[in-house]
């Protein structure tokens, strides 16, 4: 078993320091101090310092021995208390401990005051050792004289200065604007697209087309009037965008002068053979079985999205 060193008057704390001797079956390796600058601390401030813990393994520090966050005088509060397992290394467990302080000692002169030290206890089964984190002492300064030195005046506080003024008036000038052109914008893309009131215009005949069919498809999906009310006003899309009447025979011709609509051709073949049967055939069976209710929709939303595309 050794002995603790001792340490020489005046070392700077953060160097090792081995604590009291422990029983022959567990040693304390060592408890190295870590701190701060020991000098130029006033009323209120926080001191941060922290020790590494070297045990013989397989003994554990105690959580239940470590302090808990609380004033410990009238002028020192513990704020924060945080353990760190390092692990085993070498038959040593180490742990670092980091402790904050909060002071709120008001010195007339610099005073040296002390951190108290910490007793801890560390554990194996039924074993326990003590241990300490030792005091640290540290120098505290006021935050004004009482009494002029050298046939001075006593100094007095100053009013807090008051927040410069920041002009803004540049600043919202061209926040109006981007304002000004972000709306503009919107409203370019809503006529382009036919959102809201732009998709009413004569100008998109399949987007009103598109509203029309889910209307008459949500109404009423499995009826023969609502499905040929949709198939019409699909139709009717068809001639506003032509600018005349649109049959079967007619829509190569259709194709051409709109060659946008061409990746929808198959489908609007099937529309105009369903509305053959329906209208000319009476057989609103065989024209469902050509073109869903559910396909006329995809259609006309298919047709109100190349019409927006286009324009």
């Amino acid at each position: 078993m050794r002995a603790p060193p001792r340490l020489p008057a005046g070392l700077p704390l953060g160097l090792a320091l081995l604590l009291a001797p422990a029983p022959a079956s567990a040693q304390v390796r060592a408890v190295d101090l870590y701190a701060p600058r020991p000098f130029g601390y006033t009323i209120g401030d926080t001191i941060d310092l922290s020790a590494e813990i070297a045990l013989d393994a397989p003994f554990l520090l105690d959580p239940a021995a470590l302090p808990r966050p609380r004033a410990l005088t009238y002028w020192l509060d513990l704020r924060d208390v945080r353990l760190d397992d390092e692990g085993v290394a070498d038959g040593v467990q180490r742990y670092t401990l980091h402790l904050t302080y909060q002071t709120f000692y008001a010195p007339l002169e610099p005073k040296r005051l002390d951190l108290p030290a910490l007793a801890l206890t560390a554990v194996d089964g039924g074993r326990r050792i003590e241990l300490a984190v030792p005091s640290w002492s540290f120098l505290m300064s006021p935050l004004r004289e009482i009494v002029a030195s050298a046939g001075g005046t006593t100094m007095a506080l100053r009013p807090d200065m008051a927040p410069p003024l920041i002009a803004t008036a540049g600043t919202r000038r061209h926040l109006m604007l981007a304002l000004v052109g972000a709306l503009l914008a919107l409203l370019a893309l809503a006529w382009h697209l036919g959102w809201g009131p732009f998709g009413r215009r004569r100008a998109r005949p399949f987007a009103r087309a598109a509203r029309m069919v889910a209307a008459e498809i949500a109404a009423a999906p499995a009826s023969p009037p609502a499905y040929g009310r949709a198939l019409v006003a699909l139709h009717r899309a068809f001639d506003a965008t032509a600018g005349a009447g649109v049959l079967a025979e007619d829509l190569p011709g259709f194709f051409s002068a709109h060659p946008a609509f061409a990746p929808v051709e198959g489908e609007v073949r099937r529309l105009f053979a369903a509305s053959r049967r329906l209208f000319f055939g009476e057989d609103p069976a065989a024209a469902a079985r050509e073109l869903a209710p559910e396909d006329v929709l995809a259609l006309a939303r298919r047709l109100r999205a190349v019409e927006r595309g286009s324009a």
